[in-house]
């Protein structure tokens, strides 16, 4: 009898799950243990507001960009650590130049003040995000949930390279994504084709109290439907994974979101991002927020209302495929 996922064993991998766990974490436990330490200890020596899971970003009055600045960005150097990055998503030189999946939200309006942020970074008047602490937990933690999705889940995961969007010369290479893998399947003999995102949650120093969501945060919403829309992906696995446990969401593509949604990043792009980056890089500017007020988007976009709906309603479309705590699967 076949799974929610067409893979004949569902149960076995469950009942097999601790025991593989304990082995994968023998092999990489002595690493990882090192790094996570590293983590927190840099944690505690850091004050709650120069190490912030947000960055942190505040006015100033008078100086360069007259603007959004990092707040104490010197203390931030340990995140910078090579064990502390990616294991291959190192393509911040990419990402520069388009308006990349992980940003659409911000790009709506979904945090408002992170709207004007996002169009300083774009038109190259600030340094763009580079990391938190955050970020930085989930990159050493993303191994770790990749081997559990796929001891969970039995599905074979690809790694692409970074993606634009530029299908058949569609002249939309502006957008971009940067993929955690993509799951090809077959079911009933049909082909089945699926992006994965993963989740790592930072939860500050109640780790041990962190568990996986019941229900998906609509602000990851625009992020997975450019994801499906770029990768050409037809559903999206969202897996979520804590320390105590892991949840996995099932999302399918929505081509009318999609549409709304581009509508909205077109004009953030090319009515303000675009005409602002080629002044910026031609003339003089100290001041971008007032020297180029006239190009500086509005905290939301005036369909942000409408596309938060309906990202609640692609939540509630959404199916919650496994949730399980210290390897026991919860029914509900």
């Amino acid at each position: 009898m076949r799974s929610a996922f067409g893979s004949p064993n569902f149960g076995a991998l469950v009942l097999m799950s601790r025991t593989l766990t304990t082995c994968y974490r023998t092999i990489k436990g002595s690493l990882s243990h090192s790094l996570e330490n590293h983590f927190f200890r840099s944690l505690n020596q850091n004050n709650k507001e120069s190490l912030s899971y947000k960055r942190n970003i505040h006015y100033q009055s008078s100086p360069l960009c007259s603007s959004y600045r990092s707040r104490r960005g010197d203390d931030y150097t340990v995140l910078k650590a090579s064990s502390l990055q990616h294991w291959f998503k190192n393509w911040q030189d990419l990402r520069k130049n388009k308006l990349t999946a992980s940003t659409f939200g911000l790009a709506v309006g979904f945090w408002p003040r992170r709207r004007v942020q996002l169009w300083l970074e774009k038109i190259g008047a600030i340094e763009p995000f580079t990391g938190n602490l955050a970020t930085c937990w989930s990159n050493i933690k993303e191994e770790e949930a990749l081997e559990r999705y796929k001891l969970i889940t039995g599905n074979s995961v690809l790694f692409p390279h970074f993606q634009v969007h530029d299908r058949s010369g569609s002249g939309d290479d502006w957008l971009a994504a940067s993929p955690d893998g993509v799951v090809d399947n077959i079911v009933y003999d049909l082909p089945s084709r699926g992006v994965l995102e993963v989740k790592c949650p930072f939860f500050r120093s109640e780790m041990r109290n962190a568990y996986p969501w019941k229900r998906l945060p609509p602000y990851y919403i625009p992020q997975a439907q450019g994801l499906m829309e770029i990768l050409d992906r037809d559903w999206m696995d969202f897996y979520v994974w804590t320390p105590n446990g892991s949840s996995l969401f099932r999302l399918y593509r929505d081509v009318e979101y999609w549409e709304t949604l581009k509508f909205v990043l077109h004009d953030f792009w090319w009515n303000h991002v675009q005409p602002a980056r080629e002044i910026y890089a031609n003339s003089f500017i100290t001041e971008p927020l007032t020297q180029l007020s006239h190009l500086k988007p509005e905290p939301r976009h005036e369909l942000c209302g409408y596309i938060v709906h309906e990202s609640k309603r692609l939540v509630d479309n959404s199916k919650l495929l496994v949730r399980e705590i210290n390897g026991k699967i919860q029914d509900y």
